[in-house]
Order: C-alpha cells, then sequence, then structure tokens
C-alpha cells in the first residue's frame, strides 16, 4: 500500500544515485548497462535487458522490460483452506532464519490467525533457544526437543498438536548446515516425508508441508543465486524470501534471483521490526528504482481525472505517508505496517483499506465497517 519498500532499498537508490546523479527523461543503453552493474544485476542478464531496448531508452520501455522478468509460469502457493497450513523454512545459517520466521508468525497473529512453530534445526541448541525466545516474546506456542534429536520427530509433533488444537498455520524451522551438503539434503527430504505422514493429502489439498520457502540473504547479492540452486535441487523449494535488503547496495540481485530461479517472491525483509517483514510487489520494485533514474512525470503530462490533488494512494510520497502518520496519530492510532494500524487506547488492531472509488484511505474493523477515513486530499503535500 505504502512505499515501505522505498525505505529497504535506500542503499540501493544511493548507489544509483552516486553514479547518476541528475535524473533524465531518457537514457542510452551504456549508462543504463553500468547504473544495473553497480546494482548487482548479473552481467549476463544486463546484457539481455540491453540489448531488447533501443539505444535511448524511456521509463516505460524499462518498466515493460524488468516487469517481465518476474512473470512466470509457476503457482504461488497461499492458504487455501488447509488447517494448519504448513510452510517448511530453509537457508543456511546467518541468512535470517530464526528472525524471518518470527515476523511470519508475528504477522499472522497480527491478522487474528494462530500459529505453532517447530523446532525442527535440532544440529545447533543455539538455533532452538533463539526461536524459543521469540516464541515466548511473541506468546506463541513452539515444539521442541534437545539438540541432536531427530528434527522430523519435531515437524510431525508439531503438525500433530496444531492439527488437535485447530490452529491455523505451522511454521518449521530447519538446520542451515550439515557436515556435508549430502547429510543436508537426506536430512531435509525426510523432514518432508515426515510432514506428508502428519498431514496427508485430501480431496483438497496437498499434503504438507504446503509451502516450502527459502530464506536468503539480501547482502549476499547474486552470489545467493548458487545457494538457491543447491536448495531447490534438494527439495523443490516453492518460493523465496528476502532478508536485510534495508542493508544493502545490492537490490538489482532481485532481478537476477527472479530470472534464474523462476520462483515467486513472497516477502522481503527491510528491517528488524516484526512489522518490516513486507509482501514483495514487483511494480513497486521496479517503480523504485525507475524513479532513482527517470524524471518523474509532470502534472501536465499526467492525464486529467477530475481530481485536484496529485495523491496516488497506492504510493504515496515519504512526505504523504508521514502526513497520514500524522493523522493517525493525532486520532490515537499507531501505523503497524502497509496493511495494519492499532488503537493505542485500547490495543485493537485494525486494518487498513484503499477506496478508490470514495479515493480515501479507510481504517476498517473486523466487520469491515469503517472506523475512520482519510481523504486523500487531506495528505496533499508536497514531496
Amino acid at each position: 500500500m505504502f512505499s515501505f519498500l522505498k525505505k529497504g532499498l535506500k542503499k540501493t537508490v544511493e548507489t544509483i544515485h552516486s553514479n547518476a546523479p541528475v535524473k533524465r527523461e531518457k537514457i542510452g543503453r551504456e549508462d543504463l548497462e553500468d547504473l544495473l552493474l553497480e546494482a548487482d544485476v548479473t552481467y549476463d542478464l544486463v546484457e539481455t535487458i540491453v540489448e531488447s531496448l533501443p539505444e535511448t531508452v524511456k521509463r516505460i520501455q524499462l518498466y515493460n522490460t524488468l516487469i517481465s522478468l518476474f512473470i512466470y509460469d509457476v503457482e504461488k502457493i497461499e492458504p487455501k483452506g488447509e488447517k494448519p497450513f504448513v510452510e517448511l523454512i530453509v537457508g543456511v545459517n546467518g541468512a535470517g532464519k530464526t528472525t524471518t520466521i518470527a515476523k511470519l508468525a508475528q504477522r499472522y497473529k497480527t491478522e487474528g490467525e494462530t500459529v505453532m512453530l517447530g523446532a525442527s534445526d535440532t544440529f545447533r541448541a543455539a538455533a532452538i533457544e533463539q526461536l524459543k525466545t521469540w516464541a515466548e516474546k511473541l506468546d506463541i506456542p513452539i515444539v521442541y526437543t534437545k539438540q541432536g534429536h531427530d528434527p522430523s520427530a519435531v515437524a510431525y509433533d508439531a503438525i500433530s498438536s496444531a492439527k488437535a488444537k485447530g490452529f491455523d498455520h505451522v511454521i518449521i524451522d530447519t538446520a542451515g548446515r550439515l557436515h556435508t551438503q549430502t547429510n543436508l539434503a537426506e536430512e531435509l527430504k525426510k523432514i518432508v516425508r515426515v510432514c506428508s505422514k502428519a498431514m496427508p493429502a485430501t480431496d483438497h489439498s496437498k499434503p504438507a508441508p504446503h509451502r516450502k520457502i527459502l530464506i536468503l540473504d539480501g547482502t549476499q547479492g547474486n552470489s545467493a543465486i548458487n545457494q538457491a540452486k543447491a536448495f531447490k535441487e534438494m527439495i523443490d523449494i516453492d518460493g523465496i524470501i528476502i532478508t536485510k535488503l534495508d542493508g544493502t547496495a545490492k537490490g538489482g540481485a532481485l532481478f537476477s534471483i527472479a530470472e534464474e530461479l523462476k520462483l515467486p517472491i513472497y516477502y522481503v525483509g527491510v528491517g528488524e521490526r516484526a512489522e518490516d517483514l513486507i509482501p514483495f510487489d514487483p511494480k513497486e520494485f521496479v517503480n523504485t528504482i525507475l524513479d532513482a533514474i527517470f524524471i518523474e512525470e509532470s502534472p501536465d503530462m499526467i492525464p486529467s481525472s477530475g481530481k485536484t490533488h496529485q495523491v496516488d494512494l497506492k504510493a504515496l510520497t515519504d512526505a504523504q505517508l508521514a502526513r497520514l502518520e500524522e493523522l493517525l496519530d493525532n486520532d490515537g492510532f499507531n501505523l503497524l505496517s502497509k496493511h495494519f494500524v492499532s488503537d493505542r487506547a485500547t490495543g485493537e488492531t485494525y486494518r487498513l483499506n484503499i477506496n478508490e472509488n470514495a479515493d480515501q484511505i479507510e481504517i476498517l474493523d473486523k466487520d469491515g465497517s469503517i472506523v475512520r477515513a482519510y481523504r486523500a486530499e487531506e495528505l496533499a503535500v508536497n514531496g
């Protein structure tokens, strides 16, 4: 909804600005090639992108080329009635796997759903303790055992317990490194098999785990691609979460990751807070990169819509977002994420909704009733 992603790409945008401090209406192919390489797009992909474009490139031409990299014939798996919806989280140690699990669990909890964690990284005692600490902090139940015990048994027990108690989600952590890659592959395959025994396929759903997500460290840029290929070969992962995007100037690597792996990117991590795990929007991502290169369209280039303001509720500027936060604060609300606010007095969480017909942002309760609304005109500030 709001451009939280812009904050996550700050260092990438700064790198573009340092190499091309003046925005332009068109860019030459050689200059574009340099900017993409600086943002950590792989050389081969840069060549493919540039070869498909004219000598001087307009924004819309580059947008169409870049957005096509995120279009592939792979199902994006979302919960469809499975209860519990079981997710297996994989990735190398240090990628931010455990912290991402906590953020994902917090996200589900904020949406009013129940979550159980399974600490199946029994190779490291520290991993178990870290996940237990997060579970206590978030007040979420966890199934765990001692270091060295069978990780598959933990996964089985977590799913069985969640089924018996009617939980909505199970998130299972796994080891990121064993003595050899073969050992890791065999352990992960066994966990997948045991999950399917704990929750077999039905007429309406496939067996658990229903979604296998790989965590990639955004600061590693393109070097993470080989990791991803290895995990994909091991257990045929279903999608990706990119962490630490705010800590790197290598945001362009997402183009290469998408092109190489052809897997959905579900979320990106853009900060330390639980709310800083945001759904990945390819359009917003591409436009954030292009905003750093091209001159924004002037008002006289924008087709008239009958509106007396230049506020795009789906892509607020930093100043407009600050104005919204100010209005929310005056009314006693805190902005939790791009989708939720909380009432400071009651602690109640409400959903944010863009009503394009009414040209306003609305705070909705669980029944869909409007608690408060902010017209676009109220957010019309410079910036």
